[in-house]
């Protein structure tokens, strides 16, 4: 009998267990179902943050090349202004000169022969002659062009050479950008260069050639004397 009676008490304790078990499975089933949504969420919430780190750390490497390309584009800019205000400067200083008459004590251009010599006095604004004085005196015994840019007229004459074999005059017509050629007499014959030149300054002819230099252009031009054709421009800025 105490040996059923042992029974019967360890089946009613496994009985009541049981119960216990059974009342307390749904309980532990909801703590694990939540316990596993709030990792899922945390981990949701972690995966969000790195995103949202990520994203700030671009933003951040934009921001910074942002600065450092208008860094640089300021610079540039600084940069710009300063040669666009040295070439305004010397715009200025170039049309001050071109507009400001300024009187030559020497003879603005010459050109020594062996039997003559050609000199020609000029002013910036003012006289708009090419003057050839062959006897050495001050008074001159031909007078070429007047002011204007038609054919035999003059702006500012910077400089002639003599073909004295076929007796003509090759004069450097420089604000009118090109070479006219007159007679001895002051006949006009031609012209050339108009599309070519800009600032012509000087000029030597030869039998066959013509070299003009061009201050605006930073070179010597080579034309052929027959027929006032380009051969060949020497020279860059620099």
């Amino acid at each position: 009998q105490p040996m059923v009676a042992e029974v019967n008490e360890f089946e009613q304790f496994d009985l009541v267990a049981t119960q216990i078990l059974n009342t307390f499975e749904p309980l532990i089933q909801q703590l694990i179902a939540r316990r596993d949504a709030l990792l899922r969420k945390l981990q949701d919430m972690k995966d969000d943050y790195l995103r949202k780190e990520s994203t700030r750390k671009a933003a951040r490497e934009e921001l910074l090349a942002t600065q450092l390309h208008l860094q640089e584009l300021s610079l540039k800019v600084n940069e710009n202004k300063q040669y666009h205000q040295q070439a305004t400067d010397i715009y200025k200083e170039r049309i001050q000169q071109l507009e400001t008459p300024t009187k030559l004590p020497l003879p603005f251009f010459s050109c020594l022969t062996l039997n003559q010599l050609t000199t020609g006095i000029a002013e910036f604004g003012e006289v708009k002659e090419c003057k050839l004085d062959y006897s050495l005196k001050k008074q001159p015994v031909l007078a070429v062009g007047k002011e204007g840019s038609a054919n035999n007229e003059l702006d500012c004459p910077a400089g002639l050479a003599l073909d004295e074999v076929n007796q003509l005059i090759y004069i450097v017509d420089w604000k009118n950008s090109r070479i006219q050629v007159v007679s001895f007499e002051g006949k006009f014959l031609k012209r050339f260069g108009q599309d070519i030149l800009k600032f012509p300054w000087s000029i030597a002819v030869t039998e066959d050639n013509v070299f003009v230099t061009d201050w605006d252009l930073h070179a010597l031009l080579h034309f052929r004397r027959k027929d006032c054709k380009l051969v060949r421009r020497t020279g860059n800025e620099g």
